[in-house]
């Protein structure tokens, strides 16, 4: 429940599956980081010819990744649709036609964006060598995002049981009870609630508990009160700027108020003269020794 003085938005069923799609599509950039570029429902088809439409497709320039998207609701089953449905997604994305045709809908989506214009010189790219930058991205292999209305147990079996990546998002839905608002509830930070370890690493989950994960690295001693960090940071090509945060139990303090990771690098950047809504601060911030705090969570997950 969701509640405000006098106002209570209590816990509601999506309509259906296109209504997860949709949310999934608006807030992509929160979801999946400002370096993200959404691709919308597109046909591709298998070696034999059978056709499939994924929910979306994901580019993400600055982790340089992508993501094949299969928005869900739990009730549909994992074994007797989801599984099968992946299985035939990622036959199809390994075609060649596929993902040429992936990478001009990538260009084509840049081209028609002023946000996502404005971000390449951030990222270090032009437009006129953005194009190799897609292609190496997409020569990786693919993570499953599965954004989904709850984790239904076999969902993490069958994820630990594929060589491919999955990333697990939870969306709520909250409906106000007098007049039928409707709120919906994503994880923080562009964290998934699971994910399973990247091929090779073995296939362990890792559970993020939202805003509780930084808690937890903190409670592990690998980030204590007072400690300082940094993160270098200039929009548009201008010279970096160093930003420094101070390590507090619940965040990172800056500027006197504290915030998650990602939200303190967010306002930084925009302290630098960036509009940019998203970050992933856990790979911006490092210690005093050049320690990325992701890297401090991943030693977390290992442990």
């Amino acid at each position: 429940m969701l509640v405000r003085i006098g106002v209570q938005y209590l816990p509601a069923s999506f309509a259906d599956e296109a209504e997860i799609e949709k949310v999934v599509q608006d807030q992509a950039e929160f979801l999946f980081g400002s370096g993200s570029i959404f691709l919308p429902k597109t046909r591709i088809a298998t070696g034999g010819g059978k056709g499939t439409v994924p929910d979306g497709f994901v580019i993400d320039l600055e982790r340089e990744c992508w993501y094949l998207v299969e928005a869900e609701r739990a009730s549909h089953g994992t074994w007797e649709h989801i599984a099968p449905q992946v299985s035939r997604q990622l036959a199809a994305v390994a075609q060649p036609e596929s993902r040429a045709r992936l990478v001009q809908l990538t260009l084509k989506e840049i081209k028609a964006s002023p946000r996502l214009r404005t971000l390449l010189p951030e990222l270090g790219l032009e437009e006129l060598t953005v194009h190799t930058r897609i292609e190496a991205i997409l020569n990786k292999p693919p993570i499953i995002a599965i954004p989904i209305d709850e984790v239904p147990p076999d969902l993490l079996d069958w994820a630990n049981s594929l060589k491919s990546q999955v990333k697990v998002w939870r969306i709520e839905k909250f409906v106000r009870e007098d007049n039928g608002e409707v709120l919906y509830k994503i994880p923080d930070d562009t964290a998934p609630t699971v994910e399973t370890k990247a091929p090779g690493i073995g296939v362990s989950t890792t559970q993020f508990q939202g805003g509780n994960w930084f808690q937890r690295v903190y409670a592990a001693g690998f980030l204590k009160n007072g400690d300082r960090l940094q993160m270098e940071y200039g929009p548009k090509g201008r010279k970096k700027e160093t930003f420094e945060a101070v390590v507090r139990p619940d965040g990172l303090e800056v500027d006197g108020k504290v915030y998650s990771p990602s939200y303190a690098a967010v306002h930084c950047m925009r302290k630098a003269g960036s509009d940019r809504r998203t970050a992933n601060g856990w790979s911006i911030w490092k210690t005093t020794d050049g320690t990325l705090i992701n890297d401090l969570a991943e030693k977390l997950g290992d442990a």
